[in-house]
């Protein structure tokens, strides 16, 4: 009796002898950009109204990294594999008190955040053609957050993949996803909530 067609096994990206696959990637932070934003520009139309001293602290020059990933993954049958996936991203910023005239009083302090999310993870490929493969996800496992003054932090961290799009044949393709990376402790204490929703990636599979 012959397969159905969705998981006919030719020589492609899945075929049995290609169990393994290494994919990289890049996805958006708009929630970042959205949650940890600057602070509110201390220029004043009347600056000769506030107080002598003054003092405004500021946040400012926010620069963001996007989400860069990395991920193994191992086939153990035709729908399903698993893997561990590691993606890391970065806000910068810089600190500032500034003088009523907006006059930076003291230097700048340069901060460098960075949040990474180390996941176990489960993906099930559920449309399987020579050039396409459409699969969801699930990725577990836990965030740890540092910058270079010395703050550091930890949370429980999960990943949805809601739909997932390969495109190749043969070991090289690309990849293309929709899902919500999520790290928090509590509602106080919050990283990332529906972050990476975008992504793109590369994969080589052997």
């Amino acid at each position: 009796m012959a397969l159905p067609t969705a998981f006919c096994q030719n020589d492609n990206s899945s075929s049995p002898d290609r169990r393994h696959s290494v994919r990289i990637g890049w996805g958006d932070m708009l929630f970042e950009t959205m949650a940890f934003g600057p602070s509110l520009n201390g220029t004043w139309d009347n600056p000769v109204s506030l107080p002598d001293n003054y003092l405004h602290d500021e946040i400012y020059d926010m620069g963001y990294t996007g989400h860069i990933f990395a991920e193994y993954q191992y086939r153990i049958s035709k729908v399903t594999s698993l893997g561990i996936q590691a993606d890391l991203e970065g806000i910068f910023w810089k600190e500032g008190i500034f003088d009523r005239y907006h006059n930076l009083i003291v230097p700048a302090t340069n901060v460098r955040n960075w949040d990474l999310d180390l996941l176990f993870t489960v993906r099930f490929t559920y449309f399987n053609r020579d050039w396409v493969r459409l699969y969801s996800g699930l990725g577990v496992g836990a965030l740890f957050a540092f910058d270079n003054l010395g703050g550091f932090g930890a949370a429980p961290a999960f990943n949805i993949n809601w739909i997932g799009v390969e495109v190749g044949k043969g070991p090289w393709g690309g990849s293309f996803e929709l899902g919500a990376l999520n790290a928090l402790s509590n509602t106080r204490t919050i990283y990332q909530v529906f972050s990476r929703i975008f992504s793109l990636g590369f994969y080589y599979k052997w």
